[in-house]
């Protein structure tokens, strides 16, 4: 693999001038910062590349000093001009994932021995350098921008992170990319042909990733420049041209990511659909709504309220912009949860065929229970029984996803009816029937998502005695209602994604046992095999709620086959009471179940899925037990619980009525 270049440009005088306050604390307080713990990862790495809006500290902070390092947002308070900056949104979307987000190209980091990072974005950088950060030898450079002291003057430049790599990308990191600002501001795009050439620069960077091996590509679209403080200054017909060509820039994005669908995750952002609802409410999100927001900025020249540096109200927090193109660290939390919420959609989503699968297999469990011999009728098997149970169970999950872990509490209960008839023939006893329940199921996801399903379970199911061997069968199908509700934290804010759907599915089950007592005992005890096989299926919808945030969900199935080997104990009534125990060891056979795949409904060009939904174990243990008291001469109480459990537990209780006629 080849090596990075290492070389830096500039003179070891202004080498001592930037690390002058170099100390033995900032250092160990870089280290220890590192040290510190952090969520699951799901990606093996976080690797960026774009402009300012990304940059993470490619720049020296001239004005602290030491470690510090420029960074295009607000200082931290309570002193906003003497304190370090804060931190732009893709290190706070690295945050989230458990990931960093370290210049890759810093000269602070070269001099102070620290590795470089992965995030390629320099501040100033247009599309082509953002092309070349990807592609190019020696093409990720620093330099210092136009405007500020020492403009033109490279700090350090390494290649590009392909030739770097010697040509291939990391297939398990999560790659981010964004630009087109600095176009505008630099007067690269002045028609609509310069913003579909932009616009390319950028198509390209992403292409190349994907050729090199990249599966998942975070991809920016760009900001309304016409509508940011820099934009508006220019006055209104040249901040709604500005407007319009970055229309132009958007659109011509798109059409060349989705000529990648279908190929690799594109996860496209609509940030200027983020950014018109923040100003369409800008109090929800604890921005001023006394101050046009896209005119003013807490610490450039359009620092023009009370609410800015210096004033008497200062507070960056209230406003939208820090200069005349950079959010405020307010803004740029926004931007970062819009970004993680976008991540965390598929895996959230792809939760809910898994309400379908655990209603189905719950009345199994059900049915299974009225099916066991003791609780037939021991009148030389005559008498029709009419049954009603009810069951509920409860549990947690908590598996690794594409944005960390994501925990869940689950919920089942239902309430059925049905009919037992005795089905006796030349090769034994045997009975068999009809039921229907009433199924509703429910996950609270950690990250306040609710998905909730209703529906109605029909069961067909028999038994056969063979001697000592027993046979049975259970049959389901079942038709579902899905309301389900995504939670997105948008800083101070956050939304309500609402998807509601159908679907329906089908659960199979034989099982084979072995009577080890006498055909006369009041006891059953047997060991036992058993197969079910499970599949859900729901159709494909659109959210509602947010436009910036909603949506196309595709259709989704999930398949759930298990295998079960156990013993069984079953004590028929006697004396007024029966009771019965079951100890099982099973094994999902089936893989992880998938995320789903949606597309961002207002950037429709191309879908996305992430990583499969890891439930830990394929095995488990589940313990069953129940008590039965007879009621009269021909009425039965029982009363069941049960237990599932290897990496995570679900407990389950049921109770039921017969009647026999």
């Amino acid at each position: 693999m080849p090596s990075r270049s290492h070389r830096a440009v500039f003179s070891p005088a202004s080498a001592s001038g930037l690390v002058r306050r170099f100390t033995l604390s900032g250092l160990a307080l870089a280290i220890s910062t590192t040290l510190l713990a952090t969520p699951a990862q799901a990606y093996s790495n976080l690797y960026l590349f774009g402009d300012s809006l990304s940059d993470s500290g490619q720049f020296p902070d001239t004005t602290l000093g030491g470690l510090n390092s420029l960074r295009f947002t607000n200082r931290s308070g309570p002193d906003y001009e003497n304190s370090a900056y804060g931190s732009v949104s893709t290190q706070l979307l690295a945050t989230e994932l458990g990931l960093a987000a370290e210049p890759s190209t810093s000269v602070i980091y070269q001099l102070a021995g620290f590795s470089d990072g992965t995030n390629y974005a320099v501040g100033g950088y247009t599309t082509a350098q953002i092309l070349a950060s990807v592609t190019d030898e020696d093409g990720s450079e620093v330099v210092i921008p136009a405007g500020s002291p020492g403009a033109g003057t490279v700090l350090r430049v390494e290649n590009g992170y392909l030739v770097s790599t010697g040509g291939s990308a990391d297939p398990d990191a999560l790659y981010y990319v964004n630009g087109g600002g600095n176009d505008f501001l630099q007067g690269v795009i002045t028609s609509p042909a310069t913003a579909v050439a932009s616009a390319g620069n950028l198509a390209s960077a992403v292409e190349a990733l994907a050729a090199a091996g990249a599966t998942t590509i975070m991809v920016s679209n760009l900001p309304d420049v016409g509508s940011t403080p820099a934009g508006q200054s220019a006055g209104a017909a040249q901040a709604a041209g500005t407007s319009a060509l970055v229309g132009v820039f958007n659109d011509a994005l798109g059409a060349r990511l989705a000529a990648l669908d279908g190929q690799v995750n594109i996860i496209r952002l609509d940030t200027v659909g983020i950014l018109e609802e923040v100003l369409a409410s800008p109090a929800e999100f604890g921005f001023a709504s006394d101050v046009p927001l896209t005119q003013v900025c807490f610490s450039d020249s359009c620092n023009v309220t009370p609410y800015g540096l210096g004033g008497v109200a200062e507070d960056p927090d209230k406003l939208l912009f820090n200069d005349g193109v950079h959010p405020t660290t307010a803004g740029q939390e926004i931007l970062a949860d819009y970004a993680y919420a976008m991540l965390a959609a598929p895996s959230v989503l792809g939760l809910a065929p898994q309400l379908g699968t655990g209603a189905l297999n719950a009345s199994q469990r059900s049915i299974s229970d009225e099916l066991r011999p003791g609780a037939q009728n021991q009148r030389s098997g005559e008498g029709v029984r009419v049954f009603a149970i009810g069951s509920a169970s409860g549990g947690t999950g908590d598996g690794e996803t594409s944005s960390g872990q994501q925990g869940f509490d689950s919920e089942q209960r239902g309430a059925g009816v049905g009919v037992m008839l005795p089905l006796d023939n030349a090769l034994g006893q045997a009975w068999g029937g009809v039921a229907v329940s009433q199924r509703n199921a429910d996950f609270d996801v950690d990250d306040g998502s609710e998905l909730e399903l209703e529906g109605q379970v029909f069961s067909l199911f028999a038994r056969q005695q063979l001697g000592r061997f027993g046979v049975q069968a259970v049959a389901s199908y079942g038709d579902f209602d899905y309301d389900l509700d995504r939670h997105v934290a948008l800083g101070q804010s956050s939304r309500t994604l609402s998807g509601e759907t159908d679907g329906d599915g089908f659960s199979a089950e034989a099982r084979l046992d072995y009577r080890l007592t006498a055909a006369d005992s009041l006891w059953y005890n047997a060991p036992f095999v058993a197969y079910r096989h499970t599949e859900s299926d729901i159709d494909g919808y659109r959210e509602s709620g947010s436009a910036a945030n909603a949506l196309s969900v595709s259709d989704q199935t999930l398949r759930d086959r298990r295998v079960e080997a156990g013993f069984m104990v079953d004590r028929a009534i006697a004396e007024g009471f029966g009771l019965y125990g079951e100890l099982a060891y099973g094994k999902r056979l089936d893989d992880d179940a998938d995320s789903a795949e949606v597309r961002l409904a207002s950037l429709s060009t191309n879908s996305y899925s992430t990583d499969d939904l890891d439930r830990g174990s394929d095995n488990y243990l589940r313990v069953d037990g129940g008590w039965r008291m007879q009621l009269g001469r021909n009425a039965m109480l029982h009363l069941g619980a049960g237990i599932e459990t290897w990496d995570e537990v679900t407990a389950r209780g049921e109770v039921g009525v017969s009647y026999t006629f």
